[in-house]
């Protein structure tokens, strides 16, 4: 078997009685595809599945079941049991497992990346759940979708379903039964052209089989041997494009490391001139210091200069000693004193107004007494 294999059907939570036997429940379903004992008499050698996208299936189940008690009919009444809540549906992949070498079973992977890829844009947050199976005679994804409530708490099943949605469009129309069906299977038509042309196409699967068609067997493998060169054919430009996409990407990675070197390089330029600016304000700085430090040695000793003078100078007017004469006039300016006064200070301490015995009269001319 070389052609797709794409089936979804509705589920409901209990099988209509004319379906009995026909028709499996959510409950049912569900077991099946997690393979629980006595749930898949039909798998000689039943294996736990592998679940590949989406929540553990028992989830899904405790889901549909809110969904459902909840739901109202368009009538507002609660919602039958056989009444559809869920869809469930089957991904095959054409090739047996007993025929899965090395290199089938790498293009099977990307066959099911494909496949996810598929129901994620198809149906989107939907879909709860997809599992694989391979302990049948050709592996398999089982996809679970659950519908959301509509705001009159209807299930939407026309948001997820296209037969139905086609179908519920063409009643609205005012078409009969016989268009609204035909509606129904053109849209799931399209749903296995849309599924052909984004996964089986890339894989070499046909859209049928050589019954459906009635092609002879030699027209049937001609068409194979055509749709695997398609396939060599689109997987080679698929390559190349990714190819060209990597080279992009590097491209523009290079082209954003370049503009961030520049940024980078801009960056540290200010900041070397930062650097440059706050050197030249420390060396100011450090100037300006050591002028303070000369200034405050030099006003220190000013300072001493100044005390020494007061005390001599207190000294000489309380007691008149000729040793704090002769120190202050032995003596240096001190800062702050002007030349003249120092002059005049100078001038009063030298003979003749100061000399032995003339203490009492230089205090008395003086006005020191005073």
């Amino acid at each position: 078997m070389a052609f797709q294999f794409l089936h979804i059907d509705t589920v409901a939570r209990a099988a209509p009685k004319k379906a009995a036997g026909k028709r499996w429940s959510v409950a049912e379903v569900l077991a099946e595809a997690e393979r629980r004992p006595d749930a898949c008499p039909h798998v000689e050698n039943p294996k736990p599945p592998r679940r590949v996208l989406g929540v553990p299936l028992f989830m899904i189940e405790n889901a549909v079941e809110r969904n459902a008690k909840e739901a109202r009919d368009a009538k507002g009444r609660r919602l039958r049991k056989d009444s559809p809540v869920m869809l469930a549906g089957v991904a095959s992949y054409p090739v047996p497992m007993a025929e899965l070498d090395k290199i089938k079973r790498g293009d099977f992977e990307r066959w099911e990346e494909r496949t996810l890829a598929w129901l994620r844009g198809r149906f989107g947050e939907n879909l709860a759940a997809v599992v694989r199976h391979e302990d049948e005679a050709f592996p398999h994804l089982h996809f679970f979708v659950v519908p959301d409530l509509t705001p009159d708490r209807r299930i939407g099943l026309d948001a997820v379903h296209p037969g139905i949605a086609a179908r519920d469009v063409a009643k609205g129309d005012g078409k009969g039964t016989k268009e609204a069906n035909r509606a129904y299977c053109e849209a799931m038509r399209g749903l296995q052209n849309d599924f052909h042309e984004r996964v089986g196409l890339f894989h070499g699967h046909l859209r049928e089989g050589p019954k459906r068609r009635r092609l002879s067997r030699g027209a049937y493998n001609a068409e194979k041997r055509d749709a695997k060169r398609r396939a060599e054919t689109m997987a080679k430009v698929e390559m190349e494009l990714a190819e060209l996409e990597q080279l992009r990407v590097i491209a523009l990675g290079a082209k954003e490391a370049k503009r961030r070197a520049a940024i980078l390089e801009g960056q540290n330029e200010a900041r070397h001139r930062e650097l440059v600016a706050i050197k030249k304000e420390a060396d100011g700085l450090k100037r300006s210091l050591r002028e303070m430090e000369k200034s405050y040695a030099r006003a220190k000793r000013d300072a001493e200069i100044a005390q020494g003078a007061v005390f001599h100078l207190i000294g000489f007017i309380v007691k008149g000693a000729e040793r704090c004469r002769q120190a202050l006039l032995g003596m240096g300016r001190p800062n702050g004193v002007a030349p003249e006064s120092w002059a005049r200070l100078r001038q009063f301490l030298m003979p003749p107004h100061f000399g032995s015995g003339g203490e009492e009269r230089t205090r008395r001319n003086s006005g020191l007494e005073r």
